[in-house]
């Protein structure tokens, strides 16, 4: 082992001390992990209290311990974090199981190697994924935005052998500008998936667009409908089990759930949320699978232009960021970054 829990405890509190914090309880490193090949270090911590004194303002003081030891990237977790954690992937795998005991063919080959992979989640710290062969024929589709969220999606599928068709709604050019194109075009390349851009319902999108440029309704949730209506009818006519999405929100049982579509069932699996993961794990996959991540930022362009125009609807998109900070998605920098995106548009 590279690092151990009293030389990162050392460093927290030189941190401090150089930035003038006063640290009247020492914070105690539980363990510390540290990954080579990734040169990334995650350091587990009691409680809260010892993360947000390893963190500090801003995450000020993780960036200067990150910096004193020479890691490219380092990670701060609490005990506790860990314990929810644990119970978010052990009600996953409990639905799993449910789902595989009636499953057959192609979605029980698929479902067997999702309940091996949250087994394996269960144990984490350390992440020690299994790996498998393609199966056969393609298992599922992923809704894929092009977002780091979707691109973790994409790339753990892969290693599963689920072989992932990637499905991306083209409304135009105010949700996929030039920038979002190229990095769907280096992720679905660097993996080898095959992709497909899909036109949306330009009625429907016309709406959207209408509505929320005249200050009458916050284009998020009606844009998402719409966008996942389009992945489910792909879905169909290629024929898979399953459907996925990138969501980090809806953990435990309701990241395994049947849709109904067209007289038809496909089983949504949000792998990431069944795996209950933090924010900073999927950038950290997002950028191991070709997709930079140099900034955090919140929305399209078209949200952009609705923050400038419309002051007010701010407040639904601030509050959007604040789920996945109360639901622990998000460190407290991370949603501190994305709320001045969102002010600053």
């Amino acid at each position: 082992m590279r690092f151990t829990p009293g030389e990162v405890q050392k460093a927290i509190l030189k941190a401090r001390k150089e930035l003038g914090f006063k640290t009247p309880v020492r914070p105690r490193v539980r363990s510390v992990f540290y990954d080579e090949e990734g040169d990334f270090l995650l350091i587990i911590l009691a409680d809260r209290p010892d993360k947000s004194v390893a963190l500090g303002p801003g995450g000020r003081v993780l960036k200067m311990v990150k910096d004193e030891l020479g890691v490219s990237s380092m990670a701060a977790r609490s005990y506790t974090d860990i314990l929810v954690k644990r119970r978010r992937v052990g009600e996953a795998l409990f639905k799993a199981k449910r789902v595989a005991e009636r499953a057959e063919g192609l979605l029980k080959k698929a479902l067997e190697r999702v309940i091996a992979l949250l087994r394996a989640e269960l144990d984490y710290p350390p992440r020690r994924w299994p790996s498998y062969g393609p199966l056969d024929e393609p298992a599922i589709v992923v809704g894929f935005s092009g977002g780091i969220d979707s691109t973790a999606m994409l790339s753990v599928s892969k290693r599963l052998g689920l072989e992932p068709l990637a499905a991306t709604i083209d409304a135009g050019g105010w949700m996929l500008p030039k920038e979002v194109r190229t990095w769907i075009k280096n992720v679905v390349g660097r993996l080898g998936i095959e992709h497909a851009y899909i036109k949306g319902d330009e009625r429907i999108f016309g709406l959207v667009f209408k509505l929320a440029r005249a200050g009458r309704r916050h284009p998020c949730r009606m844009c998402h409908e719409e966008i996942q209506r389009a992945v489910l009818r792909f879905a169909l006519e290629a024929g898979t089990p399953m459907v996925g999405f990138g969501d980090l929100l809806p953990t435990g049982r309701y990241s395994i759930y049947w849709l109904r579509v067209g007289g038809r069932r496909l089983l949504r699996l949000n792998l990431m949320a069944a795996l209950a993961l933090f924010k900073t794990d999927t950038i950290l996959m997002a950028r191991e699978a070709g997709r930079p991540v140099k900034r955090l930022f919140f929305g399209c362009q078209l949200l952009k232009v609705v923050h400038r125009e419309h002051r007010e609807m701010m407040l639904p998109s601030i509050q959007r960021v604040l789920r996945e900070a109360r639901a622990g998605i998000l460190e407290p920098n991370q949603a501190l970054e994305l709320v001045k995106s969102i002010i600053r548009s």
